[in-house]
């Protein structure tokens, strides 16, 4: 059962992930690691991030919200672009916007977006879209804050595109703040996908990276 999350008292959450290799050393960060709770929401803020559309590449290339928000995606390139998901927990097209163009999508449900151009193939960026505010993006140094947590028994989750998905349940309270260290897996991303139509995009003619 997921609950509503009381606000009338608060935990703090902080610590570190490493990066385990599969000789026993660490590995860098490569890619931006998100540390979240889940069992519980949060209404969403009121804020609409965004997603800009530039040199060819999304700008950031991962945006975390909470269910409810929408995230504008604005074309900063002379070239025309299609954003488009097919991702279970939000699918959408976004059409072909021409440039300094804006369009915006609500993400209302959580889970992991993919998201890509349907006519350039090396575009890709994630939406993270999460059920409450408690979360961090993992600094470059590994280490996370996550302020404001509601006392009690959660599921703590870790999802970056380099690393194996991680869970553990975790005990929050308001008398101090909880200090972990996640030992974290590599794993390898392969950016390989189909267009909106479910084609190799370099069967099409005039196929363009």
């Amino acid at each position: 059962m997921v609950l509503a999350a009381s606000t009338a008292v608060a935990g703090d959450i902080q610590g570190r992930v490493v990066v385990r290799a599969p000789d026993g050393g660490t590995e860098a960060l490569t890619q931006p690691v998100v540390v979240y709770l889940t069992g519980f929401k949060q209404p969403p803020p009121p804020d609409s991030p965004v997603i800009a559309q530039k040199d060819k590449t999304f700008v950031p290339d991962l945006r975390v919200v909470v269910a409810g928000q929408s995230v504008q995606f604005t074309n900063d390139d002379p070239v025309v672009h299609n954003v488009f998901s097919t991702s279970a927990a939000k699918n959408f097209d976004l059409g072909q916007p021409g440039p300094q163009q804006t369009r915006s999508v609500a993400f209302p449900t959580p889970g992991l977006v993919d998201i890509f151009c349907n006519i350039h193939e090396a575009m890709f960026a994630h939406v993270l879209v999460l059920p409450n505010r408690a979360f961090a993006v993992v600094g470059a140094d590994g280490r996370f804050q996550i302020h404001d947590v509601p006392p009690g028994r959660h599921p703590l989750r870790a999802w970056g595109r380099g690393i194996e998905p991680f869970e553990e349940e975790v005990v929050v309270t308001a008398e101090q703040p909880l200090v972990l260290e996640l030992q974290l897996r590599p794993r390898l991303f392969n950016p390989a996908h189909f267009d909106k139509f479910g084609r190799s995009y370099r069967k099409r003619p005039g196929y363009s990276p």
